[in-house]
């Protein structure tokens, strides 16, 4: 069996990809089953709740030889633990290509917006069937991973696809939906700061060092900006701990799109404000239309630290 597995503090896009793409390898006669790194985001588990959908089973580590497919990512350091104990056999991701294996395998990455837009788009193609569930799954991690468009990855490719998965799952409302969801994420409650800062967090090395980058995507900013003091705190602790060159954590504004920004440290600070222009506004730096890691933060830090 083929076990499929997404990223570490896994989002919506990633658990819904790895769950819709075992049906489709399974329909195919391919047996696979999809894995959750770690436990799912209240986003997540509002869509689950909102269309009966399990929680996939939780895992850290899998037997020595087992075949894995990686979908949403494909660094070592964002997926599981003994990933070099596992025989990679295929990866399906919409970002920067950074692993290497020991032979030829079935890569397939293209610039969307989601990794649900690439698993969509599979089904299309091949003529497979769809349920309303999964197609309802595949709209809502595309709408998660471009904040309902509002993110410069999407692509009209992503638009497209919402709107024939939609004539298939018949969601009424998708802005309402969309609000809905952004909403469930941003509800953090009494949540633990580590907790806030790791909900979608992951490690990048540039020039031989690692970097911590943490993202809170929300429909108020209060949640995390009212408790700056206890996130750089903890920061700090974080950087030490794992042995980090920096750690940065930026509260997404979705609506407003514009991002207020965190570090470990004055030198962090002092880069994050040479490479963005960032401004201080409510005790971070402000930068306006800055909503994406993957296409605007990690590219810039890249050619900043190079």
């Amino acid at each position: 069996m083929r076990h499929i597995i997404g990223h570490k503090n896994p989002d919506t896009d990633t658990i819904c990809s790895a769950l819709v793409y075992a049906d489709f390898l399974n329909q195919k006669g391919i047996s696979a089953k999809a894995f959750a790194l770690g436990p799912l985001n209240k986003e997540t588990k509002f869509v689950f709740e909102k269309f009966g959908e399990k929680d996939p089973e939780h895992i850290t580590e899998l037997p020595k030889g087992t075949e894995i497919i990686l979908l949403d990512h494909n660094e070592e350091g964002q997926s599981i633990d003994n990933i070099k104990d596992l025989d990679i056999v295929e990866i399906i991701d919409h970002h920067k290509v950074k692993i290497e294996t020991d032979k030829p395998i079935s890569i397939y990455i293209e610039p969307l917006g989601s990794s649900c837009s690439i698993i969509a788009k599979k089904y299309f193609e091949t003529r497979t069937e769809l349920s309303k569930v999964n197609a309802s799954l595949l709209i809502a991690g595309i709408i998660s991973d471009t904040l309902f468009f509002r993110s410069p990855t999407t692509t009209q490719i992503d638009k497209d696809l919402v709107e024939k998965l939609n004539e298939i799952a018949r969601i009424e409302d998708l802005e309402k939906f969309s609000l809905e969801m952004f909403n469930a994420k941003s509800d953090l409650g009494n949540m633990p700061v580590e907790e806030i800062i790791k909900l979608d967090y992951k490690i990048f090395e540039f020039a031989g060092n690692k970097y911590g980058i943490g993202v809170m995507e929300t429909t108020n900013k209060g949640y995390g900006l009212n408790r700056k003091d206890e996130i750089t705190t903890k920061l700090k602790e974080i950087k030490t701990k794992d042995g980090l060159k920096a750690v940065f954590f930026s509260i997404v504004d979705i609506l407003n799109e514009a991002s207020y920004t965190l570090t470990s440290g004055n030198e962090e600070t002092e880069m994050f404000t040479n490479i963005f222009g960032a401004v201080e506004k409510e005790g971070a730096l402000f930068v306006d239309k800055l909503v994406s890691r993957k296409k605007q933060v990690v590219p810039r830090f890249q050619e900043y630290i190079k």
